[in-house]
């Protein structure tokens, strides 16, 4: 029995994810909105509703959850921000109840969770038993790991990761900062010396993989690389790769602020993420430092 369930499974980590574990031969099923023919089983579901098909539990033997409205997508209204909560605790629940009222054979439950649990600026280095912080992003993710937690109470082995800023090429930071670089307008977020806790794709994906196929594990494990980078050192990077010249001055945080409202606070956090304990699970990241996974992306 090697059927995989994966929400979100058509946003950037989701696809990735998929292609993977697919060339490890599991089969891959979506819950989506939106189900359609093809090639992939597809069953459908609606968190809001609280609709789902419950056949997608048939021969299941893993739920990855990694849906969740955008947070980087919308300005953050009042209206927005309570989509990205909803979107996160709504799914979560729904898949609970319906563990809890119908017979399967799911055996691990793994969840998305975010970084942003420890705030814009802790102190020091983080991990995971560092405190949650007070803010909206934290309180996103620890409202969201609440609810994903609650299915470990139906005996189901839960596993939760913590996701840092993805570096890919098909979406998010890399591809920003790139189209910016090729008219030498790229810059860093905020100022100088705030830490970005990064991954490559590839890496995230694979920490899914070992998570799945190594059942001695549970609990929550932060998906960042091992040596975190400065945002600085990671526009330069992208712009060296790309052979265009860096020179603007860090965009300041109150002009970010004035553009994109009160999400501009989680593009210049300054957190400093410990991998350790996912090392310790005997996780090998393939890209430990920003340079060469940065080189990776966009070779």
């Amino acid at each position: 029995m090697n059927k995989i369930v994966i929400t979100g499974g058509t946003g950037l980590l989701g696809s990735n994810l998929t292609k993977k574990l697919e060339s490890l031969g599991f089969e891959v099923a979506f819950l989506t909105r939106n189900p359609k023919k093809g090639t992939r089983a597809m069953y459908y579901w609606d968190p809001a509703k609280g609709e789902i098909d419950e056949k997608a539990l048939e021969n299941t033997s893993a739920i990855i959850h990694l849906a969740g409205a955008g947070v980087a997508d919308k300005r953050w209204t009042d209206a927005y921000k309570k989509e990205i909560l909803d979107s996160r605790t709504l799914s979560t629940q729904l898949l609970y109840k319906t563990l809890q009222n119908n017979k399967h054979q799911v055996q691990s439950f793994i969840g998305a969770s975010a970084v942003g649990i420890y705030g814009i600026h802790p102190q020091g280095i983080v991990d995971e038993n560092s405190k949650i912080a007070k803010n909206f992003s934290a309180e996103v993710c620890q409202r969201w790991e609440e609810e994903s937690l609650k299915i470990e109470q139906l005996g189901i082995r839960t596993c939760l990761v913590r996701i840092g800023i993805v570096l890919a090429k098909e979406g998010g930071f890399v591809k920003e900062i790139a189209q910016l670089a090729q008219y030498g307008l790229a810059a860093p977020l905020g100022g100088n010396g705030l830490h970005t806790p990064w991954i490559h794709i590839n890496d995230l994906s694979n920490i899914f993989i070992h998570l799945l196929r190594n059942k001695q594990f549970s609990g929550i494990y932060n998906g960042v690389a091992p040596l975190n980078a400065t945002n600085t050192e990671l526009t330069k990077a992208i712009c060296k790769e790309l052979k265009r010249p860096q020179f603007l001055p860090p965009v300041p945080q109150f002009m970010l602020k004035l553009m994109m409202g009160e999400m501009a606070d989680m593009l210049v956090s300054n957190q400093q993420v410990s991998a350790k304990k996912m090392l310790d699970a005997g996780f090998i990241f393939e890209f430990e430092d920003a340079p060469c996974a940065i080189r990776d992306i966009l070779k």
